[in-house]
């Protein structure tokens, strides 16, 4: 059994890419993998940016950049979870909203394995990384225990996205308007 913070998180990873593979083959069980999906996704996230990230962006200041972007992904995906829990699990939109996500949650994937763990991974020693192994453990059990709540980006947040993306006339637009500009310029790079 992985103890180490790193082994925990790939671990994760796994498990979602397999709840991916039961929604795509497994249509009459859709509303309860979405409903599984929700809460190991929302209590893996917040146990890496209360517990993890934190951690990574004080010993490595240089991995703070990376570790911003992570907790962007997360919230973007979460958003992404929560259009797919209100959405017909036999409507053709739900097609279309799952393939966003696992695209997007593999995307994710593939930068947090290739950038933030290698980075954890020089930055602390393995003791301390089954002490945060721990903490990830406790804080993701936290959520687990409370109800559901998918959160969405933050106004900042679409702003810096915004900003990175080169979008004009960003910090005139409302949050809703960023979340658009942000969602069609990443749609327009494919």
């Amino acid at each position: 059994m992985a103890t180490d913070v790193i082994s925990l998180i790939k671990e994760d990873h796994r498990d979602v890419e397999s709840l991916f593979e039961r929604l795509k083959a497994m249509p009459e069980n859709r509303p309860a993998l979405l409903a599984e999906l929700a809460a190991k996704f929302v209590a893996h996230s917040e146990g890496e940016e209360d517990e993890v990230y934190p951690v990574l962006a004080k010993r490595r200041p240089e991995e703070k950049e990376e570790v911003h972007h992570g907790a962007e992904e997360h919230h973007e995906a979460e958003e992404m979870i929560s259009r797919l829990l209100e959405t017909d699990p036999d409507g053709p939109e739900f097609d279309t909203l799952l393939r966003e996500l696992v695209e997007a949650v593999t995307h994710h994937v593939e930068e947090e394995e290739n950038d933030i763990l290698p980075a954890l991974e020089k930055a602390l020693p393995f003791e301390e990384r089954v002490q945060l192994g721990k903490a990830f453990s406790k804080r993701k059990a936290e959520v687990l225990a409370a109800p559901l709540k998918p959160r969405s980006r933050t106004k900042d947040e679409l702003a810096h996205q915004a900003k990175e993306r080169g979008i004009e006339g960003a910090s005139a637009m409302t949050k809703d308007e960023l979340a658009a500009a942000v969602k069609r310029k990443k749609q327009e790079r494919g």
